[in-house]
């Protein structure tokens, strides 16, 4: 009977937890042989929390005299003729940093008493009891989140007829407060044989789902309500609730503690507070999902069989967003919204095989048609002015901002065909053919053809290699090659001229949004693969892969001229969509396990994998082979890889002045003749130490350049496994070594102005004066490795300019999965009348160890850790019974 996993949904959240069962209880039942039936009744308990550290952020007291320092050096910086002396500054700075900056005094000294001469935090300020156990957010936002799932499944089999069933009921608590889901789902299988030659069958399943979401993906990471991204941001004096002069908290008419809206209290943040808004607001989706499947099967003239299959899958999903009318987006009015989203797509596919053995010979073909349909449509309403506080049907709200609906279709048809031989079991070859339709492209351009071939040798088993089996018991070499179709990067009406249609003053609008692109083809990707595996020794596993991957005319948005016609209603932008390039995947793959130890009732085996991969762009559009193409923080041309990083390059800190240096574009500026005819840099702007040229100001003259690549130079995994008779162990690490990480959430901490935010300890090693005996012309004024000077008013000249300076070794390894297992002894459990009793155990995500503490590298793909959701940290345990 087909194993088939009912917990498996693609729509699940990394921020509710693993999904894998490691601890359960189950309750097996068997009865009858001419009659087959099982039951089982399962449980899944689970905790989670966060699985990587936090940044090590500066405390209150460094915080304060961080500020300080940043204020009097802004003040040296700007008002030179107000403040001539550093102790006049220094005195300005203590008088007037709370009260035009900071706002609020956690301390129970006065404001002009809280700093020594130097803008050190005098030693004997403490905070104000009320305030001192306040100011943790993430203790605030986060939790220990609890998994329980719920099973019922059931097969029942004849000789005629087999039927698997099965029930479940999941609820998680998300490790951030506020989120969760909620699931339901069954499924019925059936298979009958009314026939020698006929079989036919059927499956069914639902779900309903609900899922209260928390934003902190990484397209919303800089949100506001994103409570990783504020309890990670908020500077480390503020803190969640009101509070009296005194430190007390300040209580409403109810005789409860308020929130704090940091109106008055604070420069950051203002009227912002992720705890409170993520009380008040919703964000709830809620799902319904109904898969069918039949199929007939039918045996005619011995060898053939026509099988018929057909599909229909229908989701329903319902997106319910409120902001309340008191805190954040929606202060003032309170707003709702619907997101409604109905899919139905379905596929019908006919298959004929033939099976036919000649002796030693075995030959299976294949021929198929298919067609696949796809119909998606989209409803959303949005209204404001609230009525009632709190209620978040759309009839509490009296205005309607925007209402519209929209629905797409897709189709694609599909001719297959297949050939397998292999000749006694030692030579394997198989080819295939398709040729795909998709309504994607112009009927001109409509379809494509895919084909592929592979072939495998089992060495082991020519008569040759009989005196090596007690060596090597296994060898088999193989290798293939293919080609597959992908129109996903393609809008489904992608060859047509597309309007948008809107409003002005209640009058009809219209607007293009796509230009048309009828020469749109295909995007083929082509895959050649090459494998020895190996069985040594009866104890060792071996397998070594070569593999090159490339994918050929790869769909992109291509920009056009503005007189093209915009493409946008918000940006001048013009694009369209064309086949622009190619690019290749390749490397090797080694994998080995090996039997250290083996005996009777026990075996430790050890084994590990581990990947070197080369990405390279073939081809690029003529008229970006020249210059390439700049997009974010990369750059593409012919020969390079998709993912170098192409930045602007920090050279250090300049020791007589404490501003970031970066090195100077001379080919687009003309700097002492490099570039005659050219704009000149600003003479402000530009520094010249020991003959080279450097800039303060990285977007307008710095030099970009290459500056590593994302892709690690090798990852993969290793495990081990032990068990010694009732007993097993299991531990599973991941890895990658090299690659480059822009680690924004540090640029972010590391970053200082006159609005206050959370920092970084590393920006108490910044330059805070001129080194004794540094003149303008000492060989080392440069400081490679200096981290400029805290000044609030630098900070607008690009001191923490987006630049080589803040990416990172990217290399980490991963503490995946730890399991150990117990089984009672039977002579035991026998005495209960039980079959079998095993204790299971296990943790996954257990620690993540990078370059620096916090980052994350493996967030994206894209080489940038943010502010967003983490990998949780899981810990499962339960029993496992049988009857």
């Amino acid at each position: 009977m087909e194993s088939i996993s009912v917990l498996k949904d693609a729509s699940s959240s990394a921020l509710y937890g693993s999904r894998a069962s490691n601890g359960v209880i189950i309750i097996t039942t068997k009865k009858g042989k001419a009659g087959r039936s099982q039951v089982n009744i399962s449980t899944d308990q689970g905790f989670y929390s966060r699985g990587i550290a936090e940044y090590d952020r500066v405390n209150d007291r460094q915080f304060m005299e961080a500020m300080w320092q940043g204020y009097r050096n802004s003040l040296l910086t700007n008002n030179s003729a107000s403040y001539p002396t550093v102790q006049s500054a220094n005195n300005e700075a203590t008088k007037s940093l709370v009260s035009n900056y900071l706002k609020l005094n956690i301390y129970d000294k006065a404001d002009d008493k809280l700093f020594d001469s130097n803008g050190k935090l005098v030693s004997d300020a403490q905070i104000k009891s009320g305030y001192a156990d306040d100011l943790d957010w993430f203790k605030e936002v986060d939790r220990v989140g609890h998994r329980q799932n719920y099973n019922i499944d059931g097969t029942t089999a004849t000789d005629k007829a087999k039927v698997f069933y099965s029930t479940g009921y999941l609820d998680e608590k998300g490790y951030i407060k506020n989120s969760g889901l909620k699931r339901f789902t069954g499924r019925l299988n059936a298979e009958l044989q009314a026939k020698d030659w006929f079989k036919y069958g059927f499956n069914l399943a639902g779900s309903h789902q609900i899922s209260n979401q928390i934003s902190g993906s990484t397209d919303d990471a800089s949100s506001f309500v994103n409570p990783y991204n504020y309890a990670r941001s908020i500077a480390p004096i503020y803190p969640i609730h009101l509070h009296n002069a005194d430190g007390s908290y300040a209580l409403d008419e109810a005789g409860k503690i308020q929130y704090d809206n940091g109106e008055s209290t604070r420069l950051q943040y203002v009227g912002r507070h992720t705890i409170w808004e993520n009380e008040l607001n919703k964000d709830q989706t809620v799902r319904n999902t109904v898969n069918g499947r039949g199929f007939l099967e039918f045996k005619f003239l011995k060898d053939f069989t026509l099988t018929l299959n057909g599909d229909l899958n229908l989701r329903n999903s319902e997106r319910r967003t409120y902001n309340n009318a008191i805190i954040g987006d929606g202060a003032g009015q309170g707003r709702a919204a619907r997101n409604i989203y109905r899919y139905k797509n379905y596929t019908v596919q006919q298959l004929l095989t033939w099976n036919k053995d000649f002796g030693l010979h075995h030959l299976d073909l294949l021929a198929g048609h298919e067609n696949y349909s796809d119909n998606w449509s989209y409803l959303y309403g949005y209204k404001t002015d609230e009525i009632f506080e709190g209620q978040t049907d759309m009839v509490n709200f009296t205005k309607i901002t925007s209402l519209y609906d929209y629905q797409e279709d897709y189709r694609v048809e599909s001719f297959l065909s297949r050939a397998r031989y292999n000749y006694a079991g030692k030579y394997f070859a198989e080819a295939s053919f398709r040729r795909d339709g998709s309504s994607r492209f112009s009927p001109d351009n409509r379809w494509g053809n895919f084909w592929s071939l592979g072939g495998s040798w089992s060495v082991s088993k020519e008569d040759f290699f009989k005196d090596m089996l007690n060596t090597v018991n296994d060898l088999k070499v193989r290798a293939s090659y293919g080609e597959v179709g992908n129109d996903e990067s393609a809008s489904k009406y992608s060859y047509l001229s597309l309007y948008e249609l809107s409003q002005n003053a209640n009058a009809g609008a219209v607007f293009k949004n796509q230009n048309p692109s009828p020469d749109l083809i295909w995007e083929t990707s082509s895959s050649f693969s090459a494998a020895v595996e190996a069985r040594l020794f009866k104890r060792a596993n071996l397998s070594f892969e070569y593999f090159n991957k490339q994918s050929q005319n790869l769909i992109f948005d291509f920009n056009l001229p503005l007189s093209a016609g915009a493409t946008s209603s918000s940006s001048a932008v013009s694009t369209v969509t064309r086949n622009i390039g190619s690019m290749s995947n390749r490397g090797f793959e080694l994998t080995f396990d090996v039997d250290v130890l083996k005996g009777d009732g026990w075996r430790w085996n050890v084994g590990a994998n581990a990947t070197w991969l080369t990405n390279k762009i073939l081809s690029l559009p003529e008229e970006n082979r020249a210059n390439g193409i700049v997009t974010g923080n990369f750059k593409w041309v012919e020969g390079g890889s998709r993912y170098d990083f192409w930045l602007f390059k920090y050279a250090g800190v300049d020791q007589m002045t404490g501003r970031s240096l970066y090195l100077a574009d001379t080919e687009r500026f003309n700097v002492n003749g490099s570039a005659p005819g050219k704009a000149e840099i600003p003479t402000a702007e530009l520094v010249e130490i020991n003959g080279k040229y450097y800039v303060t100001n990285a977007s307008s003259y710095g030099l970009r350049g290459w500056s590593g690549s994302v892709i690690p130079k090798m990852n993969g995994s290793f495990n081990t496994s032990f068990e010694y008779k009732n007993f097993s162990f299991s531990a599973l690490f991941t890895y990658a070594i090299g690659g480059k990480v822009y680690d924004s959430s540090y640029a972010s901490l590391m970053a200082m102005s006159g609005t206050p935010s959370a920092l970084h300890t590393d920006i108490m090693k910044s330059w805070n004066g001129i080194p004794d005996g540094m003149t303008a012309s000492s060989a080392d004024r440069l400081d490679v490795n200096g981290i400029p000077s805290i000044n609030f008013s630098q900070s607008s000249m690009n001191n923490y300019a987006t630049s080589d300076r803040f990416l990172t070794d990217g290399s980490y390894l991963v503490i995946k999965n730890i399991a150990v297992g117990y089984s009672l002894p039977k002579k035991l459990i026998s005495k209960i009348d039980l079959s079998s009793v095993r204790v299971v155990a296990g943790i996954e995500n257990l620690s993540t160890m990078t370059k620096r503490k916090g980052m994350n590298p493996q967030q994206q793909w894209n080489g940038t850790s943010t502010n967003a959701w983490v990998t949780p940290r899981t810990i499962s345990f339960g029993v496992k019974i049988g009857l």
